[in-house]
């Protein structure tokens, strides 16, 4: 996924001082940001010396560079990278992916192939409220609900692996 329009938000103080030592001001790239901005966050820092005189806040910058791989792979060698791309939720990603590989090749997966689909998505989404659930807990102060959430979610990923092991 690439977003097109970018939002900037930036923060200046006055340029009316000398820099120490009489150096040009350093612009830098800050990081790595919070975890969970995934990569949709860019700061850009103006420093001078240790101190900070500006910043840029660049909020819908992403882009791995996917599309360019996959013009390069068969449709079966990029399906691992589109589950990469969403890593909360890989089933999820990977659903959307073969159903719209199957609409170009205009074939169907079997009934029951579609089934198991729906409720391994259905998992994954569980699986990334509880994430959400938990880390948002940890945020406010609470740690306890944190652990539930793993050891909920964990259940789960148990049988994501026990059905990878099984293709």
């Amino acid at each position: 996924m690439r977003c097109t329009r970018k939002t900037t938000l930036s923060v200046e103080t006055t340029n009316d001082h000398k820099t120490v030592l009489g150096a040009d001001e350093l612009v830098i790239n800050m990081g790595p940001q919070h975890p969970s901005t995934h990569g949709v966050l860019r700061v850009k820092l103006k420093l001078d010396g240790e101190r900070v005189i500006g910043s840029e806040c660049i909020i819908g910058y992403l882009h791995r560079g996917v599309e360019k791989i996959a013009e390069n792979r068969t449709y079966q060698q990029f399906a691992p990278y589109v589950d990469r791309m969403d890593y909360v939720a890989a089933v999820s990603s990977g659903l959307g992916y073969c159903e719209a590989v199957e609409k170009l090749l205009v074939t169907e997966a079997p009934p029951r192939a579609r089934v198991i689909r729906t409720i391994l998505t259905e998992l994954q989404r569980i699986a990334s409220h509880l994430l959400w659930l938990g880390t948002h807990a940890l945020d406010i102060g609470a740690l306890t609900p944190l652990f539930y959430c793993f050891r909920e979610r964990e259940e789960i990923l148990k049988i994501f692996e026990s059905i990878a092991v099984r293709v």
